[in-house]
């Protein structure tokens, strides 16, 4: 009898539901066709957070787990969990003051717990947020730090900020052209992106599984693919190696390799 070689995993930490769409919905998808596992942990059930649709008896927390399973499932997801920590919600609100809130969780005690949560599996890689936490949420700015204090628990090879594109998006045609530094990442930081229209796709589909947190002014019936193409369609990251690892190996992608694409590559200037 001869042990197989286990399947290489990509570990995914989200804030709340619906980040894990909008942020990595096409890689997530892009991952399970190459026969990567994606395992996606949430610091929290967004119960903070706002909707626009009736919850009947639900509460926010409830409906959002049940929303992204849904879209977990629906991208391919082999894996989902929880840690047991509350929506911090927005800077300067009560619910940042709550010190069960997962801004305010020791990190290193949050990283033993995902450790334990994926003890299991080979971690190639762990996905976070970029230092701004995209958009400064301090949920987002958590997940940053949490990926980098997880990634050498696990022995991953890498760790991979997701992130937005100022230049990119400052070029949009419903752009007034501003870049803010306090958003995303610069053009010049970026290592690698995810693009294509399958995966667009896919990650769209996913997205309608978020009812609660889809705007009001969102068509679901004929939804603006265009705009959702522009805006959403290609993730960027930043790619960079764990504190632990051994500088003097190799400096690729392994078998990551195939999902991620160089920033060199971009066919777009901006």
């Amino acid at each position: 009898m001869t042990s197989e070689t286990p399947r290489p995993s990509l570990l995914f930490l989200h804030a709340h539901p619906d980040d894990e769409c909008i942020l990595t919905g096409a890689t997530i998808a892009k991952a399970s066709s190459l026969g990567i596992r994606s395992i996606v942990v949430y610091g929290t059930r967004g119960d903070a957070g706002e909707t626009n649709d009736g919850l009947g008896t639900e509460s926010l927390g409830e409906r959002r787990e049940r929303e992204a399973i849904a879209a977990c499932d629906a991208l391919g997801v082999s894996k989902v969990a929880w840690l047991p920590y509350a929506d911090s919600g927005m800077v300067g609100t009560a619910t940042t003051a709550n010190p069960l809130a997962f801004s305010n969780a020791n990190i290193d005690d949050a990283a033993r717990l995902v450790a334990d949560l994926v003890r299991d599996e080979h971690v190639y890689g762990v996905v976070g947020y970029d230092a701004n936490g995209t958009y400064g949420h301090p949920d987002h700015l958590q997940v940053h730090h949490l990926a980098h204090a997880v990634a050498p628990l696990l022995r991953s090879d890498w760790v991979f900020d997701a992130t937005y594109c100022r230049e990119h998006l400052a070029a949009l045609p419903d752009s007034d052209g501003t870049l803010d530094e306090s958003f995303a990442a610069a053009l010049v930081d970026l290592t690698h992106f995810v693009t294509g229209e399958q995966w667009a796709l896919a990650k769209l589909a996913a997205v309608s599984h978020h009812l609660s947190q889809i705007p009001s002014d969102w068509d679901t019936e004929r939804p603006d693919i265009d705009g959702f193409r522009a805006r959403f369609g290609t993730e960027w990251y930043i790619a960079a190696r764990p504190s632990s690892f051994d500088t003097q190996g190799p400096d690729d992608l392994g078998v990551l390799a195939a999902l991620f694409e160089p920033e060199a590559d971009w066919p777009v200037t901006t």
